[in-house]
């Protein structure tokens, strides 16, 4: 290669690395939240998890619980262990032009309960999630705000603030997302009530399998109540063809 012909390529090259920066700057708060949302997800999902209820004190109770999901719209838990939470079980179910359809099953009641919008407030078993935070998401229920960047667990992030739009029925206020720059992955979340006073704060560890970046350890943190629910995914399975016939509340008086 002549110098000629080597300094032309070396103009390109850093030329195409201005353009993607440029571009990388230019992307707005609603852009970057569609990227996180149409980011690339497993067709379905098994997995064993912990769910560990600590509470100020530092005391710890563990559950374990079976989880299988599809995408992000269908979700179905099963509680293991121990014996009071045994056979206790939860069902998602998300769409695009309503709020997602939840029941619970508990054995004490031989009852599966649908859970109306306004108890999505309460406690999702005795943790520090409530129902809400359990749910899907609708971007289009939401404005959003580029605050800025940051580091999170040392992994570059825009830091986005949402707020729900006018007639959207949810406990909080706003929200501030952390967004991996590099895989649209979900870092750190901040959650505040409608006073704007800061209520819970989730953080969220991955790991890859395969082509996917999934969830290894999900924490929400109290503040007002001191405590947290740390949630320890381990035996994760990645598109194994989980049957949608299995999302339906006659399946959650029995365990899988």
């Amino acid at each position: 290669m002549n110098s000629k012909v080597l300094a032309l390529s070396i103009i390109i090259l850093f030329s195409a690395v201005s353009v993607v920066s440029a571009e990388e700057n230019t992307l707005t708060a609603s852009q970057i939240m569609k990227n996180y949302d149409a980011r690339l997800i497993p067709m379905d999902m098994k997995a064993e998890m912990v769910m560990n209820l600590i509470d100020d004190q530092g005391r710890t109770r563990s559950r374990e619980v079976r989880t299988y999901r599809i995408g992000d719209d269908k979700q179905i838990m099963w509680f293991l262990q121990p014996a009071e939470v045994k056979g206790s079980s939860f069902l998602r179910l998300s769409s695009d032009d309503r709020e997602d359809d939840m029941w619970i099953y508990l054995p004490a009641f031989e009852k599966v309960r649908r859970i109306a919008s306004h108890a999505k407030n309460g406690n999702f078993m005795g943790s520090d999630f409530t129902y809400e935070d359990m749910g899907d998401w609708k971007l289009d229920d939401y404005t959003f705000l580029l605050r800025g960047e940051d580091k999170f667990d040392n992994v570059d992030c825009w830091v986005i603030e949402s707020a729900p739009k006018e007639k959207v029925v949810t406990d909080y206020g706003k929200s501030v997302f952390w967004i991996w720059k590099s895989e649209y992955y979900l870092a750190k979340k901040e959650l505040y009530d409608k006073k704007g006073t800061l209520r819970k704060i989730m953080t969220v560890t991955a790991k890859k399998l395969g082509s996917y970046w999934v969830m290894e350890k999900i924490v929400m943190s109290d503040l007002k109540r001191g405590g947290r629910t740390e949630l320890l995914f381990k035996n994760t399975e990645l598109d194994t063809g989980i049957s949608p016939d299995l999302f339906k509340s006659s399946e959650l008086t029995k365990i899988h």
